[in-house]
């Protein structure tokens, strides 16, 4: 465990620069300062004053649709009874006890107890304890969202007060910055936006003791979130949650002598985010489309609570966030999905537990048409969500139809009608992911991804967990879980622990051509300096479909190379030699033709082996993809791979 840690910490420093190193070291100066701290919310307790229902959560009151409204109330009721999922494991929570909130559902096992200082918990490497996701999960309260809107609504002073015993509940458990739940500002960032929601539920049975509770609660966590902020490699979508939360905190109880100080820091954070979180063409930083979504509801929220402060954010920042919804809306295909690119935690700022919410991008689209009044942003499909309520989102939208293409964010999408089908294709032919770390990238370089009709047909292998991920993660972030070329199975970025690389291919754009002879033409660099190569793939439109030419440029002696194509696992294959069939239960989909002088076999997982798909975190079922093998040698000369799009049965 030692060693881990070591490990750990020196593959961090590799990726810092001098002026994160300095930073890093005053960070644990500050740390080391509170780590004898034992006066509990005693320190925090601002007495009473202000408390205020925040105004965006009284649009919750209006009339909801008959069908969210029955949704809202399942997930209400499954809440109130202690029926807890977390990631879809079990979480009985029973009497809500203050114990609850530091046990790891996995184990059974506490993180740690009310005396342990919360930058002592190892989280990263403790043996026979789960994924810490799953308590941070819990601990974000947002189990009690369907619960304080249905409270809102309907002024429900029995839901509020079970919300208020909650959050009773979970202070005794966690006094300030002991334990599990205090090391993470984007934890601290998300709890403060339950507790907004909450305090708007229990406004008219709050009593004066409970209302000097509730400001402890945003004292302590305003106070911790702005004493470490999240910096340099780490100022990625923590960042922006800890902006939300530092504004949240600063309207909650603008009374607090350091409120204005939150509030203004807060909104100088959004406003940067609405850049510094994108590349200037729009695309998400973080090279994930859920976490682009999940970046974008910040921000929204973030919007509509400041505008209702009087302080709107600039338009400059406006324009921003609608520019990043653009990018997502060209990724959503007519069914609603988004595909699935890098990293996804299932990260919510608004949430209906246990709704894990498969088209999430889809409903956070719709949420921002309503925020930005952007009606072009609204998805073609989505699934209800109390947040529409909120957002005043569009009922429908329309499916992007043109070709989109992002030279900054590295991908593009080509959308058109072949054989009677829509086709959504992506190719990836940009950096691996954000900042120094690209904590939430993938070896995806020169990877594709098919949807067609709506429904995903070559697939990303997902994510799976974090931390608790072990040999799953590490295959599911390389190459070979992609669908791209790897060179003796090793992948063309390379992993050093759950969120570091220790080498990171880069991919260079060389060719884009619009239109209907659509063609796009990108390399990367991850097996220069190993095998002294470069991948060269084009991706260009057929009458019937599309060809994929891969190349490799440079010399080197002759070694096993693989294509792969990754086939959602709820589609069936017929291999036949050089040709495979995709089919659905409706009928075939796509014929896939190998490349003359190769061999292709069709890779099926199991529990054990891979390959694995992870279509939601903590779910791993086999994986199912097309192996194409070949050469290096071989690969000197183009080689291609067609893709024959199947016309629809009638």
């Amino acid at each position: 465990m030692k060693v881990d840690r070591i490990r750990w910490t020196l593959q961090r420093l590799r990726a810092m620069g001098p002026a994160e190193i300095v930073h890093r070291v005053r960070e644990q100066a500050l740390r080391s300062a509170w780590r004898g701290y034992g006066s509990g919310w005693r320190r925090f307790d601002v007495g009473d004053g202000a408390l205020c229902a925040l105004p965006a959560f009284a649009r919750i009151e209006q009339q909801w649709p008959e069908n969210l409204d029955q949704l809202t109330k399942q997930a209400a009721a499954r809440t109130v009874a202690g029926d807890l999922m977390v990631f879809g494991r079990p979480c009985p929570a029973g009497e809500f006890s203050p114990g609850l909130w530091a046990l790891d559902p996995v184990s059974g096992q506490p993180w740690s107890t009310p005396q342990t200082y919360c930058f002592d918990v190892n989280f990263r490497h403790a043996v026979g304890r789960g994924d810490v996701k799953f308590t941070l999960e819990l601990n974000r309260l947002q189990c009690l969202h369907p619960v304080a809107a249905l409270a809102i609504r309907d002024r429900d002073a029995k839901a509020a007060r079970f919300c208020l015993d909650v959050l009773r509940s979970w202070m005794d458990g966690n006094p300030p910055f002991k334990g599990v739940n205090w090391f993470s500002g984007i934890e601290l960032a998300m709890r403060l936006v339950t507790v907004a929601l909450v305090v708007a539920a229990v406004q008219p049975v709050l009593a004066a003791p409970e209302r000097r509770l509730l400001r402890s609660f945003v004292a302590a966590h305003g106070y911790w979130m702005a004493r470490y902020p999240s910096l340099h490699s780490s100022a990625n979508n923590h960042l922006v949650a800890e902006g939300l939360g530092l504004v949240v905190a600063g309207l909650l109880a603008p009374d607090l002598p350091d409120a204005p100080a939150w509030l203004r820091h807060g909104e100088d954070i959004l406003a940067d985010a609405t850049s510094g979180q994108f590349h200037l063409d729009g695309w998400g930083a973080e090279q994930s489309p859920t976490y682009t979504a999940f970046t974008l509801e910040m921000l929204a929220l973030g919007a509509l609570l400041l505008a209702d402060a009087g302080r709107p954010l600039p338009a400059t920042a406006l324009g921003c966030m609608r520019l990043a919804g653009a990018a997502l809306h060209a990724c959503v295909d007519e069914g609603g999905n988004a595909p699935r690119i890098g990293d996804d935690d299932e990260g919510r700022v608004l949430a209906c537990p246990q709704d894990r919410e498969p088209r999430y991008a889809a409903s956070v689209l719709a949420a921002l048409s309503g925020v930005l009044r952007a009606p072009e942003l609204a998805p073609p499909d989505r699934d209800p969500h109390w947040r529409d309520v909120l957002f005043s989102s569009p009922a429908t939208g329309r499916a992007a139809t043109d070709q989109a293409h992002f030279p900054q964010g590295g991908i593009t999408f080509i959308r058109c009608a072949i054989a009677g089908r829509r086709m959504t294709l992506g190719l990836d032919h940009g950096p691996l992911g954000f900042l120094a770390i690209a904590a939430h990238g993938h070896a995806d370089a020169l990877s594709l991804w098919l949807h067609l009709d709506g429904s995903p047909v070559i697939v990303d292998s997902g994510t799976y967990l974090y931390s608790g991920g072990g040999k799953v993660r590490e295959f599911l972030r390389g190459a070979a879980a992609h669908n791209t070329l790897t060179i003796e199975d090793a992948s063309q970025s390379l992993t050093a622990g759950a969120f570091n690389w220790r080498h990171k291919a880069v991919a260079r754009l060389h060719e884009y051509r619009p239109g209907p002879e659509w063609l796009v033409r990108a390399s990367h660099d991850g097996y220069m300096r190993r095998y002294g190569v470069l991948h060269e793939r084009a991706v260009q439109a057929a009458p019937d479909g599309f060809v994929v030419a891969d190349r490799l440029r440079g010399s080197a002696a002759d070694r096993p190379a693989a294509l792969r194509f990754h086939i959602h696992p709820d589609l069936g294959i017929q291999l036949d030699n050089d040709r495979a069939v995709v089919r659905s239960e409706a009928g075939v989909l796509l014929d896939i033709k190998a490349p003359a002088g190769t061999l292709m076999e069709l890779e099926s997982g199991s529990a054990t082996q891979p390959p694995w798909h992870s279509d939601r975190f903590n779910s791993l079922r086999p994986g199912q993809a097309l192996r194409i093998a070949t050469t290096t040698s071989a690969l000197a000369q183009a080689i291609e791979t067609r893709f024959r799009i199947m016309q629809p049965r009638h």
